[in-house]
């Protein structure tokens, strides 16, 4: 009897395993894949370094020009998108200027804010840096500031803290 049980589970677990794959090397592969889809990869020292300080330059200036209410210099830190997220807090037909000073009204006091630890990632596509700011006030979580290279050496906010997404 138990020969006929063992005869019966052997072409049972040769079936399983033939059927599980075996190889861990193309999970492997996947989880890198999908790592480098989410944006997951990693860009070299030089370009974290270079788009940390273009990311600390753009959210300093953007903190400053909050501080003194300069809507037009705050609006020159920002790319389309996030123009267009300031213009949506404000009044119909306002440009990005115009309605900065409803923007700002909605964010906590500007002198308290300070610029935080910057991450350096990739978009989706693993081809352009994306550079997070945490933008820091002691009364308040403001979420971060996205800073993007719009073109050479010329980095801009996409996403600005206090609104809904103003970037891709």
């Amino acid at each position: 009897m138990r020969r006929i049980l063992l005869c019966a589970a052997l072409p049972l677990f040769i079936v399983l395993t033939a059927c599980s794959g075996g190889d861990e090397a193309p999970a492997e592969e996947t989880a890198e894949e999908a790592a480098g889809a989410q944006g997951g990869s990693e860009p070299s020292e030089e370009d974290a370094a270079e788009a940390t300080e273009a990311a600390r330059t753009v959210a300093e200036g953007f903190v400053a020009a909050l501080a003194v209410d300069d809507g037009e210099l705050a609006c020159t830190f920002a790319d389309e998108s996030a123009q267009a997220a300031i213009i949506g807090q404000g009044e119909d037909g306002q440009d990005c200027v115009e309605a900065f000073p409803a923007y700002a009204a909605g964010l906590p006091d500007a002198d308290g804010i300070e610029v935080g630890e910057v991450t350096v990632s990739t978009d989706l596509n693993g081809d352009t840096l994306v550079a997070s700011v945490e933008m820091v006030h002691a009364e308040e979580t403001l979420g971060s500031l996205e800073v993007r290279e719009v073109s050479p050496d010329e980095w801009r906010a996409t996403r600005l803290p206090g609104t809904t997404l103003g970037g891709a």
